[in-house]
């Protein structure tokens, strides 16, 4: 196996690094503005470092929660209060129809197959790092595209190579580093970017955002799924959307112990919440298969099979095929464990883990690191048996 990584060379280099060059005071950053403390502390800080900002709003959803609230509305008003406070100008771009279509109808496509996917992977590289970084650039031509700069709240960093190479980092802050969600997009979409408080921890934001007034500076940072709501379980989102195929709860030896309403409301070892134990899938029949004990251990394997796999550069690592040290994470808060990554010939990525996880779930990325620098992810297949 190949214990040190190297990327193919000269083919891989970005058709934008022959345009490349440091960001200066004066160009211009059109920062992706949500509504939240990250993002408004981004505008802020490129602003005091004399950068020309403008706040751009995505409303990718426009559908009314439980309470019959769209949450986009009063995150749109916190962006406009928060340009009015820094004196910028600001706009919204609507991309409802691009989300609905790329993002939201995939989620729900894996879920009635009964994997478990991750949305955010996905509007990362379509949404944010996809239509609206070429709806801010397509205007721009010539010199003044390198006079231009988009800018999100993401904790990540970049790192940039004398060649013009671009490299996806961790964040300072490792409790909130976001390089997870952000490990499908190519390296050509970050040569436009830049992530202000990617060198920043979560804390030092937050105090940055109350020197500053900033309107955003308490306000409860999101977690989950934005569109859900805030009181409705995920699996009763679902419902709306997904078709139920009700089925038996079972146990390895086939006998029923109960009834599910639809497999897109459980994933890989979750409690069943019949006194019996975490489960496991049968797609095939539409059973829930129980077994007992959260730490039983057929819920653990230390290989899974990977497809559909996307590089940062483009191309895997010299020597995957033999076998290349990696770490990897099969979920966004767990911390990166040493892993062998080895290309098969169909193009599957066989990941072994040097101990046994729990709960690998088909449908979430495996993403891979090379130290700090992100370099790929992969959608997961199936465990192996250890």
């Amino acid at each position: 196996m190949v214990s040190r990584i190297g990327i193919s060379s000269s083919k891989l280099i970005s058709r934008y690094a022959s345009h490349f060059r440091n960001p200066l005071p004066g160009d211009k950053v059109i920062v992706a503005m949500s509504g939240g403390v990250d993002s408004s502390v981004s505008a802020h800080l490129l602003k005091r470092q004399g950068y020309s900002v403008e706040g751009v709003y995505m409303r990718n959803w426009d559908t009314t929660d439980e309470n019959g609230v769209c949450t986009s509305d009063q995150d749109w008003k916190d962006v406009q209060s928060v340009c009015k406070q820094l004196d910028i100008p600001c706009k919204q771009f609507d991309f409802t129809k691009e989300y609905w279509l790329q993002v939201f109808t995939k989620m729900i496509k894996d879920y009635e197959y009964g994997i478990t996917p991750n949305p955010d992977v996905l509007c990362n590289r379509e949404i944010k790092f996809g239509w609206f970084l070429d709806k801010c650039l397509e205007s721009i031509n010539g010199k003044n595209k390198e006079n231009t700069w988009i800018a999100t709240g993401h904790y990540v960093q970049l790192e940039r190579t004398d060649s013009g190479r671009v490299k996806l980092m961790r964040g300072t802050d490792i409790t909130k580093d976001q390089s997870y969600f952000l490990s499908t997009v190519a390296e050509e979409k970050l040569q436009r970017v830049l992530f202000p408080v990617g060198d920043l921890h979560k804390q030092q934001v937050k105090s940055i955002a109350r020197d500053a007034n900033l309107i955003t500076c308490n306000k409860r940072e999101s977690m989950g799924i934005c569109f859900v709501g805030k009181k409705r379980k995920f699996s009763e989102f679902l419902e709306q959307y997904v078709v139920s195929k009700p089925g038996n709860i079972m146990t390895l030896d086939g006998i029923v112990i109960g009834q599910h309403r639809g497999l897109f409301s459980y994933t890989i070892g979750q409690c069943v919440r019949i006194h019996y134990g975490p489960d496991r899938h049968d797609i095939k029949n539409n059973s829930l298969i129980a077994v007992p004990g959260s730490a039983n251990q057929l819920l653990f394997s230390s290989q899974l099979v990977a497809k559909d796999w996307i590089w940062n550069w483009h191309e895997p690592p010299e020597g995957i095929g033999e076998g290349v040290n990696l770490l990897a994470q099969i979920r966004y808060r767990q911390p990166a464990d040493p892993c062998i990554v080895t290309r098969r010939s169909d193009d599957r990525y066989i990941v072994k883990f040097n101990t046994s996880k729990r709960a690998i779930a088909p449908g979430q990325n495996v993403v891979v690191w090379d130290g700090n620098w992100c370099i790929g992810s992969g959608i997961i297949e199936n465990s192996l048996a250890n």
